[in-house]
């Protein structure tokens, strides 16, 4: 149950940080984008292995 609630958290900060990668108009803004994009990768994969671990 929880695993669904973090999946769509992660889901949704990547949508919106893919639209200010897209819409950044300085390269410093945009790198910031990119290393809150990773997060939300990171987030997605310390998920998975505690959903799988557990089991």
């Amino acid at each position: 149950m929880i695993l669904e609630y973090v999946l769509v958290l992660s889901a949704f900060l990547f949508s919106i940080i893919i639209f200010g990668v897209v819409t950044s108009q300085n390269l410093i803004q945009a790198l910031i984008f990119l290393e809150l994009l990773f997060d939300a990768v990171n987030l997605n994969f310390v998920t998975f292995s505690f959903f799988y671990s557990r089991n």
